[in-house]
Order: structure tokens, then sequence, then C-alpha cells
């Protein structure tokens, strides 16, 4: 009872205003961007004006506002061009009762820009005093939303006024006024990021029968950073102060015009994510200003990319956004028969992500104007970038009754796939998530199941697992394998995709999938893979540390050491967990580990494990994360289930950015089929045996899939396939032998862009000024490439030829690549609006483009294969990249003209005192160049970054940012050494060892080198096996040592060295040892079988022999490097070639393991010199 007493004694004090006067107050307002540092650059925005309130009767007051100006501040922009005057000149209506702002009226040619501007001036006016309260919080409406606010009351009783303070807790907030877009797919960490709050000062004076306000004034800070903001963040600093100046004994005449219900005191949405802060956009005609940046952009883009592309493939989708259905039917019909454009417009109209853009992609695929690579594309695009709303939702239930999309599995599945997600992505962002979005799923579910059609089932159970809907527990459950019920007979297939379904319903009722999984967890008659599956859902529903310790204790009484194993895993794992998104599931698993035996570690990779890796940054909240699930069965030969997924951590938000599964239930089959697969033997013979087990595949029944694996991006199944008989042959004759067909016959020669749109997320955030501020991440990337591929053949084929008739015909590829990549990303903070954009950017651009030239010449039939690298013009920097961050303004009165101002001046001061100009302290420049020379192949690398950061005031990441990076690489030719092409030859076969092994051009000081090499393999040759003679091939007239080998060569070493040392002495100017030599014929042996029988003896002291023989060669040869380099490497021509050796020698696989890290050496043909 007293305190139902005390509740009814508290009395509520508020401003006033009389009937019949006129309120007059002076209102300035500022907002600046940038660091909190003084003397950075800033982007700012002020204001000053008069607002003027009489009251109407006593609950209705009428509010006008008079005049706006500018003060002196060049740098600053004007908060409400003239072009606004209309607009301002209409007063307003609110109701105003015991310091509450009650509904707003305006007519409707008052626009929700001016309107939320009047609403930051009535937000001084909200005010909950308690008389008998000195300190007191509630939660109180505001602009911002229903928030925290504290507030402190002082009397002044000297002075005959009240001090007044309330602080409003922006982080804190019942229903908090903000709008995202691109986050739908992320998972947020709300201790992260602090971002906002506003402190309000009030001079109040008593009057009779209540106060009035005579000053009053806010401070509102909202600060940002990437990375956490103990070490420095961006912020938007909010001035407003209002001056009572005095009481007119007139009152305000209201327009005559009707009045209209405008909502509260609460922040009014309505286009702001249409207003892009990358370029400020006068429209005046929206169709012929598209067509103008679609000719420019291809126009510039014909060879290679331009570097500023992406920013106009951004602002391509900006002016999409604004078009009607009408303006997209007139580009179509201008632009579908033009390659080009077509290419850039369905590129874009996705991007857009309008209800308009939807409805254009839907009309033209059911009039079949685009193709079918067209119409996946478009589709699969348009799901995760179209706004999801009920329209949207219902655009994609028509398209799943189309006929025509049914009749085509690959459009079916994006189709039903894509309404899952729109589902997702609108429950994500709205609070009114309907359970009729997903009834027509669930009743396609239910007729599936009734009439035993196994793949539809599959497919309406991935839906719903698209929609993550809580209502569709129900309706999966019923296909869950729980005893007991019908749906215990089903495929186990069927019960898989039901309990991955679970996974996104998880995140909305956390409670209700724990119980349904753990339940199944718990069943031990339940297949071992769809126990551990139910174990992955339970640690995605983040888990409570009682929960992880049922699990530990039920690990302890396992009997299923698959199950154990797999579990144990998992936990150890997840224990070693560092983000901050899940932090208490890391500490309750480490718990768990205390509680399990530490023999489960010690199981094999025979039993299934989960492994997952983590990388976080708690200083640069970045980090990533792996996770692999490998689920096996003792009877099967590969693992039944392999899942691979990725995590991002960044800027306190986490996403599921991929995830891969693969299942091998037909393939397991396949291999069975062969039982000598299974029976012990070398690494080599069991991959054989696979193999020859594989290539078994045509005889396998057509219904029958080898595989099956899906693609999940965001958490969103996007893809699911079964690769079966039909599939691969669909694929090989497709894909494989028409290409190659067509490449032979006619060449190759196109032209292809590809325009992406990364990134676009962004969020708006109401301040106390009625104004928003933007966070905002933009990026987009073009890649392209010109291919130019010409065929030359021996022989005329005709067009339908067998492919062995490619083993008689010689054939040459002029081939000429030509790509170039352009990205561009822009992190953006600031002020942005339909009239002024006042912002802070940072900036990253990488390009890179590097052409090519290549020649091939394949003999299939002898296994002769030639590649030519050929010289090419190339541009300086074939990759370069910078980081710039500025500020920039604009206005739409000059939208053409944008002021662009560095963060770093020339000259700063970190004292924020006045200082003379001789002690400021010039901004440091690091600029550094590095370069290396591989004179083998005549080429210069060299690698320049240039920054100029703001370091020296923090050394911080941030700070690390801001300021100008510049990096670039480049290759050029050194000078004077210039490399006529590279070659790489390849010779395999039987025939292999005829091929010729090096020519070199020696002059006589050779001589000493080969001596001791000689000494080396004469010493090694009484510990090794001797090898097999082959016959070899004649000498040739070119200069060239043929059938010559390092067993050979050490047999003919005493001769060898005799004749150099006589041609030495007879001729003292002779520059070249002779190139023709003859050699017995017992004295020939093959090169194969002689470096078989040097590497490959059979005893373990001829081993160590060999080895110490390489090892001394290799000494020899680093020893006269430089001899080497001068007579080999600078001569005009070297030539280096592999050879594969017949695989019938013996120890021949020896061998090849012992070369196994042995590369393909280059051809390279230099310039001679000028005599």
């Amino acid at each position: 009872m007293r305190a139902v007493v005390l509740a009814l004694s508290l009395a509520l004090v508020a401003p006033i205003f009389a009937p019949g006067k006129t309120y007059v107050y002076n209102y300035e307002v500022s907002l600046m961007t940038g660091l909190p540092e003084m003397g950075l650059g800033r982007a700012g925005v002020y204001g000053n004006c008069k607002f003027l309130i009489s009251a109407i009767d006593q609950n209705t007051l009428i509010n006008e506002f008079n005049g706006i100006w500018l003060k002196d501040h060049p740098n600053l922009m004007s908060m409400l061009p003239k072009i606004m005057e209309p607009e301002t000149s209409i007063p307003i209506k609110f109701e105003y009762s015991n310091g509450t702002v009650g509904k707003i009226y305006a007519p409707e040619k008052v626009s929700d820009f001016v309107l939320n501007f009047y609403k930051g001036f009535l937000n001084f006016f909200q005010l909950n005093i308690k008389k008998t309260h000195n300190v007191y919080d509630l939660h109180e409406a505001g602009i911002e939303g229903v928030c925290k606010t504290l507030y402190s009351v002082n009397e002044d009783v000297k002075a005959d006024r009240i001090l007044l303070t309330k602080t409003r807790d922006i982080n804190h907030c019942q229903e908090r006024i903000y709008r995202d877009m691109g986050l739908a797919y992320t998972e947020k960490c709300e201790e992260c990021q602090k971002v906002s709050t506003a402190s309000y000062r009030y001079i109040l004076k008593p009057v009779p029968s209540g106060i009035m306000i005579t000053k009053a004034d806010v401070n509102e800070i909202i600060q940002f950073s990437p990375f956490s903001e103990h070490h420095g963040a961006a912020q938007t600093e909010i001035k407003l102060t209002v001056v009572f100046l005095e009481i007119q004994n007139t009152t305000i005449t209201p327009n005559p015009v009707e009045y209209h219900h405008r909502g509260s005191l609460k922040y009014e949405f309505s286009k702001e994510f249409e207003w892009t802060p990358l370029q400020f956009v006068k429209v005046t005609d929206l169709q012929v200003q598209i067509q103008d940046l679609l000719d420019h952009i291809v126009t510039h883009n014909a060879e290679k990319v331009n570097d500023n592309t992406p920013l106009k493939y951004l602002e391509l989708i900006h002016l999409l956004r604004l078009a009607c259905n009408e303006d997209l039917e007139g580009l179509w019909s201008k632009y579908k028969n033009i390659p080009s454009h077509r290419l850039w417009l369905l590129e874009a109209v996705p991007a857009s992500g309008t209800t308009t853009a939807l409805r254009f992609i839907k009309e033209k695929i059911v009039a079949e104007d685009l193709s079918v690579v067209e119409a996946v594309r478009t589709l699969a695009a348009a799901v995760h970038m179209v706004t999801a709303n009920p329209e949207t939702i219902k655009l994609f239930e028509t398209l799943m009754e189309d006929n025509k999309i049914n009749a085509n599995p690959v459009l079916r599945e994006i189709v039903f796939l894509g309404y899952g997600t729109m589902i997702s992505k609108y429950c994500t962002e709205s609070d009114n998530c309907l359970v009729e979005f997903v009834q027509p799923i669930q009743k396609h579910l239910s007729e599936a199941v009734s009439k035993g059609e196994t793949e539809d089932i599959i497919l309406y159970a991935k839906v719903l697992g698209n929609a993550g809907h809580p209502s569709s527990l129900k309706s999966i459950t019923k296909i869950m394998p729980i005893h007991g019920t019908a749906a215990a007979s089903l495929p186990i297939r069927v019960h898989i995709e039901a309990i991955r379904a679970l996974s996104n319903i998880a995140k909305k009722e956390s409670r209700m999938v724990q119980e349904l999984a753990l339940q199944l967890y718990m069943d031990k008659a339940l297949d071992p893979e769809l126990r551990m599956l139910s174990c992955i859902v339970l640690f995605e529903t983040n888990p409570s540390m009682a929960l992880i310790s049922t699990l530990a204790n039920a690990v302890k009484s396992e009997e299923n050491l698959q199950v154990a194993s797999f579990t144990y895993s998992h936990m150890k794992s997840m224990s070693r967990s560092a983000s901050v998104i899940h932090p208490s599931v890391g500490a309750a698993c480490n718990v768990a580990m205390k509680i399990l035996s530490p023999k489960l570690d010690r199981l094999s990779l025979r039993f299934s494990k989960a492994i997952y890796g983590e990388s976080y940054s708690s200083y640069f909240m970045l980090g990533a994360a792996a996770t692999a699930f490998y689920i096996n069965d003792a009877a099967t030969f590969l693992p039944r289930s392999v899942v691979a997924k990725t995590r991002a951590f960044f800027a306190g938000a986490a996403a599921d950015v991929l995830e891969i599964g693969v299942r091998t239930d037909g393939l397991q089959e396949t291999l069975l089929k062969n039982p000598s697969v299974l029976d012990s033997a070398d690494r080599i013979t069991k991959m054989k045996r696979v193999i020859k087990a594989l290539s078994h595949w045509r005889s396998l029944p057509n219904n029958k899939p080898l595989a099956s694996f899906y693609i999940k991006l965001f958490g969103q199944e996007i893809a699911f396939a079964n690769i079966d008989k039909p599939m691969i042959e669909r694929a090989i004759e497709t894909y494989g032998i028409k290409v190659l067909k067509t490449m032979l016959l006619s060449g190759v020669s196109f032209n292809y862009t590809m325009p992406v749109m990364f990134t676009e997320v962004r969020r708006v955030i109401p301040t106390s000024s009625g104004l928003l501020v933007e966070l905002s991440l933009f990026s987009a990337a073009v890649a392209a490439a010109v291919v130019k591929i010409k065929p030359t053949l021996s022989q005329r084929l005709p067009e339908d030829f067998p492919l062995s008739r490619l083993l008689e015909t010689d054939i040459k590829l002029e081939t000429e690549v030509n790509p170039s990549y352009a990205m561009a990303t822009y992190a953006v903070m600031g002020t942005n609006t339909p009239i002024y954009n006042q912002l802070i950017v940072s900036r990253v651009k990488f390009n890179s483009t590097l052409p090519s030239k290549i020649s091939a010449k394949l003999d299939i039939k002898e296994g002769d294969f030639k590649i030519e690298v050929l010289p090419v013009s190339a541009p300086e920097n074939i990759t370069a990249g910078s980081v710039e961050t500025y500020t920039v303004a604009r206005n739409i009165e000059n939208p053409t003209v944008e002021k662009i101002t560095p963060i770093l001046p020339n000259w700063f001061s970190i004292s924020s005192e006045i200082i003379e100009e001789d002690d400021k302290q010039k901004v440091p420049f690091f600029v550094k160049r590095y370069c290396t020379k591989h004179r083998a192949i005549g080429l210069k690398a060299c690698f320049k970054v240039a920054t100029e950061n703001a370091a020296f005031i923090h050394d911080t990441a941030l700070y690390r940012m801001i300021g100008s990076q510049n990096a670039s690489f480049s290759i050029t030719p050194i000078e004077g050494e210039a490399v006529e092409r590279l070659e790489m030859e390849v010779k395999v076969g039987a025939k292999a060892a005829e091929k010729i092994i090096k020519q070199i051009n020696l002059n006589d000081g050779a001589a000493t080198v080969l001596s001791k090499l000689n000494k080396i393999l004469a010493s090694n040759k009484n510990h090794t096996l001797s090898s097999s003679s082959s016959s070899s091939s004649s000498s040739s007239s070119k200069h060239f040592y043929k059938s010559s080998s390092f067993s050979s060569f050490s047999h003919q070493s005493s001769t060898s060295s005799s004749r150099s040392s006589h041609s030495s002495r007879s001729n003292s100017n002779s520059s070249k040892l002779s190139s023709s030599r003859s050699f017995s014929n017992s004295s020939r042996s093959s090169s194969a079988s002689s470096l078989a029988s040097l590497f490959s003896a059979e005893s373990s002291s001829s081993r160590d022999s060999a080895r110490r023989s390489m090892v001394e060669i290799q000494k020899l040869f680093h020893g006269n490097k430089q001899f080497l380099h001068k007579n080999i490497a600078n001569k005009p021509i070297l030539k280096l070639t592999y050879l594969g050796f017949p695989q019938q020698k013996a120890n021949s696989h020896r061998f090849r393991k012992s070369h196994k890290n042995q590369v393909f050496p280059f051809r390279i043909l230099k310039h001679k010199p000028d005599i």
C-alpha cells in the first residue's frame, strides 16, 4: 500500500506554452565526422535558424521554421539549401502534454527529410521531470527510439533556475530505431560495438504553473571502428543548441491545406537506401542517363578493364534502383541484341535489388527471352541481392508454380531454394514473419511424403531449412527418424536432410531444436551417421554448460567408437575457440574435456572426427574459422560423408561464408565390387586398383548416383546435385569433347567481362538532430579477358572426327590471353541525404593485368610436347593498389562538383594548444623500392611502396589506414639482356631416352670442371650395379650430345679428359670443345638406365655412395657457379629437356621417387650481342 501512495504522490512538471503567445527560439546544429584529434580534415554540416512555437489549444501547438544561414565556416555545408525553402515555409502541428511530444501533423508536400529535421528540434521538449526525485532513470521515447535515460535535477535557488541533465544510452533501448542492409546473414556481437550516447543539459526557469526552457544543448557521439575501439575510432559528433529569445504577442497562422498524421517523435524512414553515398546523381532523364552510362562502360572496357569501372558499375546499379518497369523494358528492347550491353544490363539489374528488377527477370524467364545460362545467373544473383519483402516472396512463389521453371531441373532448384532464402532474409529484418510464407512448402512436403517421392521430399526439406521458420519444426519432425513413427522407414538420405534443416531454425528457436537434437543423439538404435549430425546441430544452438556436460557424460558410456570419437574431437576443437560471438561454448567445452578420458584422443583417422581451427584477433576484431566433419564407417572403404565449412569474423559480426558437403554412397558400392581394392598393398598399387575400378563407371545403372554434394553460401543452400552416369556423360560431351573439337577446328576468339558487386553493407542511424549518420561498405570488381586461340593442324579434320585421329595429327596452338582485373572498396561514414553528402571515405583500389602469348606444339603419337612463351607488351605496373582516406562534400545545388579534402594535412600539430607555425610537425612520408633481377630469364621484378599515414599520432591499425598508401609491382626486361622466348620441351614414352639431355657451349676452362665430375662418377662406378644397355641415335650435326649420359660419360672419362687437354694445348685460341665425338657401341647406354643405375642400387652401401656423390656434385657446381654462369647462362642458347623414361625399366619407380620434386626446365633463347 505504501508503494501505491508513493507513486500517486509523484508530481510531473513540464514546459508550458501560453495560448495567444509565440515563443521564439534560436536553434544551432552542427555535425562533424572524422577522427577526434584536432587539426585533421573533417566532414561537417552546419545550420543556424529560428523556430517559433504557438499554442492552438491546450494540447496542440504549431511549430514554424524561420530561415537558415551559415556562419563563417568555409569547410562546412548548409544543412537546408535554398531549394528546400518551399517546404520549410510550411508550419507543422504537434500534440504536447505533460512534457511529452505526441502525434505530429503536416501536409503531404512536406518531405520526410524536412519533417525529421523538425523532430530534431522538438526532441528538446521531450522531458519527464519528477519533482520528488533528483536522480532517476527510465525508458523514454525519443527520435532514436525508446532508450534508457538517466535524469539528474539540481535546483539553483539563488539564480532562480533549475539545472537538469539527462543522458540517453542509445546502446540500451527497448525499441531501437535504425535500418540495416546486407546484414541478414550475419550474427552480431552486441557488446563489441558501443556506438552512441547523447547528453542533454537544460537551464530551466520556473514560471507559474510550470517551467520554461531558457537554454539547452546536446552533445551526441557516434563512433565506429572496424577494429577494437580501445585503439581509436572514427566518430560523428553532433552538437545542438537551443536558446530562448523572446515571447511575441502574435500567433502563427497555419497554412490553409489539409494536415495529415505523420507519426510521432520517432524517426521515420523513407527511401534512405536509394541515396548512395558514393556519387551524387541528379536525375533528369533516367533512361537516357542509364544509356549514356552503359555506352561509357562498354566503350572503355573493350580490351582492358578501366580502373574506374567498378565505381561506374556501382553508379549504374544506383540508377537502376530508381528505374520503373517501363524504363527496364525500354533498355531491354534497345540492348537485347547487342551482346556487350546485354551482359552488363543483365548483371546490374539483379544487383539493384528492387522488386521491379525481380519482376523484370521473372517476365523475361517466362517469356524465354533469356538463355538457360543467363536465367541461372540472374536468378541466383537476385536471390541474394533483391530486398526481401512480401511482394518479392510472392513473386518467387509464382515462379515455383510455373511449368517452364519446373521443366528445367536447375532453374527449379534455384527457385525453390531461393524461396526459402527470401523468407529467411525477410524474417531476419522484420518482426512480422508470417507463417503463411512457409505453408505452401509444408503442403508440398506432406504430399511428397504421402506419394513416397524421395527426391521431392529432400528438396522441400532443404527449402524449409533455408527458410529457418520456427513453424517448420513440426513438418520436419514428421520426416525425422523417430522410432514409432512412419518416418522411420524413409531412406537415410531423407533423415540426413531433415536433421540438417534444423541448423537455421536453431538460430531462432534454439531451445526447441536442442531438445529434438539431444533426443536423436541419445537414441543408440539410430544410425551412427544421424547421431553425429545431431551432435553438429547441437553445437550450432549455442549450448549451455549443462547441455555440454550431459553430452560429455553420455560419451563416457558410449559403445559406438565412431560416435564417441566424433563427439570428443568436436568438443576438443571447440575448447580452443577464442571468438567473442559465442564465448560460453568454448568455456563449457574446456570443462567437458576434464570429464572425458584422454584415451579417446588416441583413436586413428579410421574413426569419425570433427576438426575446428580458428584464428581470431581481439585487437583487430578480425578472424576466420574452418571446420571439417569426417564421418566414417568401419564397413566402408571411403568416408561416408565429408563436410567443410568456413566462418569469418569482422567488426563484431560473424558469418558462415561457405560450406561444402559430399556423400560417397554410390562410389563405395562401385569400389567394393572390386575386392582387390581392400587387399593390403602399397599405396601405388591401391591407387591403380581404385582408378581401374572407377574406370568402369559406364556399366553403372542410370538411376544410381555415384556421389552427391551440396553448397551453402552464407548459411543458405544454393545448389545440390547427384553425380550419376547421365550427368558425367553430359559433362564430358558438352564441356569436354565438344569444346575440344571446336577449338581445334575453328579456334577460339572471345572477349568476356564479368562485373560483380561483392559487398553492399549499410547501416543508417538517426541522431538527435533528426539527420542520419550512415556506416557503409561497398565493394565491386570487374574481371575481363580477351582470349584468342588459333589452331594449325598437319591434316584437315572433318567436323565430327573421332578423337583417335589426334594421334596422327601434329597440332600447333597459338594463344593470346589478356586478362585484366579492377576492384574498388569504399568504407563510408557520415551524413548522407538526398540534399547533400558530408562523408569521410576510405577507398581501396586494386588493378592488375598480365598479358601472355603462348605457342604450343603437340605430337601426341611420338610424345613430343613443346611450349614457347613469347614476349608481349605489358603495362608499366602489372599490379597496383592504393588505400586513401579523405573527406568529401557534395550538394544538390551543384551535383557535378565534389570537394575532396585529405584527412592528413601537410603539417600537423598533435597538441591541441595554439602554437606557432614553425612548431608544427610535418607528416612522415615513407617510400621504398625493392628490385630483383633474374638474369636466367632476362627479367627484372620491382615492388614499390609509398605511405603517408597517421601512425605518428597513435600507432594503431586504424590510424595506419588513415592517409595514403600506394603499392605497385612491375616486371620489365633487363636492359641489354632481352629474352627472345622461353621454351619448355617434354618427351614421354619409350623413346624418351633418345631425346637430347643438354647442349652447351663451353670454353677451354670447362676441362677442369668436367675432370672433377668424371672422378666423382668414376669413384661411384665401383659401387653401383651395371645398367642394361640400349641403342642410341647417331650424333647430331647441330652440336648436340646425343645418347650421352652420366654413366657413359664416366665410362669414357679418361678418353674425354685426354682429348680435352690435347685440344687445349694444340689450340689456345679455341673457345669451344668439339661437339662431334664418336663413342663405341659397347660404351653407349640409355640415359634412363644410366641415371637409374646411379640412384637405384640395391645395396645400402651403393645408395650411400650415390648420395655422397650427389653431394660432391652439388658442391662442385656451387663452387663453379661463376664459371658456369659465364659460359652457359650468358650464351645465346641454353636448352634443358625433361625426359619421361619408360616404365618397364627395372627399378625405374625408385628413380622417379628420387626425382619427384624436379620441375620442367626451360629453354632460354636470348638475343646475341652485336659484334
